[in-house]
């Protein structure tokens, strides 16, 4: 039964392979095109994982020292330790803010002087205006993949409307509509339309995705940054 399903399984692609190389040059133009677009998104959607993963995995690393009470010489020592990473980037523009404001002939002597409502607005700026720039480098390249979950079908459906016609225009040539004469014409249209979805399915779900985990680390940010200049502003950093 095995046998007979696999020898059935390859005939089938032997015949799909066939069939592709046999088909007309129109036919194989939008089938580069829509091959282009899936390597091109594969591509992407790997190195968006890996991107992810080690922006977790930093995140979790700051964020767990952050939240155990380090102080700022702690952070900064932490910031600089790890790999680059949106927490850390955020965190090193506070610092650099602090250190502006503390070196401020205004500033008192202590060690860690409290910070008047206007220092803390400005720390808070920085971050956010960082916090934005990280979140941008977190989106990039995801509008390649919308555009190509919204553009490959239509571009497999124009296959699909080529294959069609040539299948019409072919019968009305040989004045006949048997099997043997529609059939290769509507094959070709039905490889444009698989084609089409192959490349549109996964990029539309790793869009939706990768715009997801985004938010959520957009939400988590604003979270880190309202919580550090709320402790700044008590003088607890």
């Amino acid at each position: 039964m095995y046998s007979i399903w696999e020898h059935s399984l390859s005939m089938t692609q032997g015949s799909i392979f066939r069939l592709i190389l046999t088909s007309s040059t129109f036919a194989k133009l939008i089938l580069i095109i829509l091959l282009a677009f899936s390597v091109v998104s594969w591509a992407i959607i790997i190195e968006k994982v890996r991107v992810l993963r080690r922006v977790t995995r930093h995140s979790d690393l700051f964020l767990r020292r952050f939240k155990e009470g380090a102080r700022i010489q702690e952070l900064s020592t932490v910031s600089k330790q790890i790999p680059p990473g949106p927490y850390s980037a955020v965190a090193l523009a506070a610092i650099s803010e602090m250190g502006f404001y503390r070196s401020h002939p205004g500033a008192t002597s202590d060690a860690n002087p409290r910070p008047s409502p206007d220092d803390v607005a400005r720390v808070k700026s920085s971050m956010n205006r960082v916090a934005g720039t990280e979140i941008s480098k977190m989106e990039s390249y995801l509008t390649f993949l919308a555009t190509t979950g919204s553009v490959t079908p239509f571009v497999g459906l124009l296959g699909t409307v080529w294959g069609v016609m040539s299948a019409f225009l072919n019968m009305g040539v040989r004045g006949s509509a048997t099997l043997a004469v529609v059939a290769p014409g509507i094959a070709e249209a039905l490889i444009a339309t698989v084609a089409g979805l192959a490349a549109a399915i996964p990029a539309v779900i790793a869009y939706n995705f990768f715009l997801g985990r985004v938010r959520v680390a957009e939400n988590e940010m604003a979270k880190f940054i309202s919580e550090f200049c709320d402790r700044l502003g008590r003088g607890a950093l």
